[in-house]
């Protein structure tokens, strides 16, 4: 059983009242479900034998807000953001936007309305239901957007709704929604179509969503651009949304796609990439979270690769250079973390020049005490690292340094492995720990710098020449 069944089958162990409460902060973002490895739907489903115990117990807004959020659902992410991005809402946002609308917007009729949705969900009349649900959902989108339109001049207005919703990107959430609630057939038209996870989106698939989109953009061209967005959050790789762009538009190039409505699609990749980009610009090399590193170094990669396969990305183009100021700005920084790489080894496995002969003079090998573990432990993460990002250094334009810095380091740990050699062959019994010590550091790092066959020889010659010193 791997890691994701194993939590799976805890999940589903949990008592009911455990399971309501780490759902609810799933669904309300306070926990975000990528932190367990699965999505909201998988988590939900996972917990629903749990849930059915405590059926009609759970918190009264709970089932109508998941059924008022049921059109943008696919907006909804988890965790936190920098800045407001179109089709793109943190669950965290729906909250206060909830009690917005039932609290302020709608204190009269809104109660009546959730009412109606229990009877007809206690009824099972599922006609009933999705009849109550949209009234609910109309009215909302009518009231949000007289309150938003008011914002614009009524300031006062404005500022006292920042501090209710929390903050201006939440008003900016609220809006999205009620443009989305003023859409629904139309939305709801593309759920019952298009899957809900799209590993692959194929020509038919994306001549499916363009007819949705046309038909959609003949009766409300401001609004038709959503259901984009929200297909885009169905996707497994979201750059494959420019195939519709690339099909709306009849062009393949960026230029072109740019100055269509569909430019708001190709932006969000782009923002992406500047924003990971913007994450290697202050780095301190050797002060670094490499794993992290690794992560973004992963997604840049893929990301951008993605976009250059869908479309055509002109250097003279907008995104083609936006894309290039961040592939730039990725190659230095972790061209600076190479740059100690060397001087890192040499610390962690040091040799000291003995005799009078200068740089070019036989070297020894110190095995009078053992390994410092903080400067091999330093190493091994910037080796491991360097391993793991060999595969994209030329999406990130790290590629000729990559080429130079890694000779080097099999250079020094060749020499390095010869001095270890002859210094186990003559080394004493107090010092053979730590003597065995720097033979297992050597041979772990040969294994990253070399390979691991390199380590296997380095190992054996090791032990060969422990025994003629013993």
């Amino acid at each position: 059983m791997n890691k994701a069944e194993t939590l799976k089958a805890f999940l589903g162990t949990l008592p009911a009242r455990a399971a309501v409460k780490l759902l609810e902060a799933v669904e309300q973002g306070a926990l975000p479900a990528k932190t367990l490895g699965m999505s909201v739907e998988e988590i939900r489903e996972t917990l629903r034998p749990a849930l059915k115990e405590l059926a009609g117990d759970r918190d009264s807004d709970d089932k109508p807000q998941r059924l008022f959020a049921e059109p943008f659902e696919d907006f909804l992410f988890d965790g936190e953001r920098t800045e407001k991005i179109p089709g793109a809402i943190p669950r965290s946002s729906l909250e206060p936007i909830w009690h917005w609308v039932k609290f302020d917007l709608l204190p009269d009729t809104f109660p009546d309305m959730v009412d109606r949705i229990y009877t007809h969900l206690a009824s099972e009349d599922e006609e009933a239901l999705a009849a109550s649900v949209t009234v609910m959902q109309e009215a909302a989108a009518r009231a949000m957007q007289t309150a938003l339109a008011t914002c614009h001049t009524d300031t006062a207005f404005a500022d006292k709704l920042v501090r209710k919703l929390g903050d201006f990107n939440v008003i900016e959430d609220a809006r999205e929604i009620a443009d989305v609630l003023s859409i629904l057939d139309e939305m709801k038209g593309m759920q019952r179509r298009i899957p809900r996870h799209i590993s692959a989106f194929d020509d038919r698939m994306v001549c499916d969503v363009r007819d949705l989109y046309d038909e959609l953009y003949e009766r409300d061209p401001d609004r038709a651009i959503y259901l984009a967005l929200a297909v885009m959050g169905r996707l497994q790789f979201p750059w494959h949304i420019l195939r519709l762009a690339r099909k709306v538009a009849q062009r393949s190039d960026d230029t072109m796609i740019s100055r269509t409505d569909f430019s708001i699609l190709g932006e969000r990749l782009i923002r992406r990439l500047e924003v990971i980009s913007g994450s290697f610009q202050d780095l301190r090399p050797g002060l670094s979270d490499l794993k992290e590193l690794r992560l973004l170094i992963m997604e840049f990669s893929e990301l951008s690769h993605g976009i250059t396969k869908e479309i055509e990305l002109l250097r003279i183009g907008n995104w083609g250079q936006r894309l290039l100021r961040g592939r730039n700005t990725i190659s230095t920084a972790i061209s600076d973390e190479f740059v100690r790489y060397l001087k890192d080894l040499s610390l962690a496995l040091p040799l000291q020049r003995i005799g009078g002969f200068g740089r070019s003079g036989p070297r020894r090998v110190d095995i009078s005490h053992p390994p410092v573990e903080e400067r091999t432990d330093r190493v091994l993460r910037e080796l491991t690292f360097m391993q793991e990002i060999e595969e994209y250094a030329q999406a990130i334009g790290v590629k000729n340094v990559y080429d130079k810095t890694r000779p080097e380091l099999q250079s020094y740990m060749e020499t390095y492995e010869d001095a270890l050699i002859a210094e186990l062959r003559i080394c004493d019994p107090a010092s053979r720990e730590n003597a065995e010590a720097f033979l297992d550091v050597a041979a772990t790092i040969t294994a990253l710098v070399i390979d691991e066959s390199a380590a296997s020889v380095l190992r054996k010659r090791g032990r060969v020449a422990l025994q003629a010193s013993a």
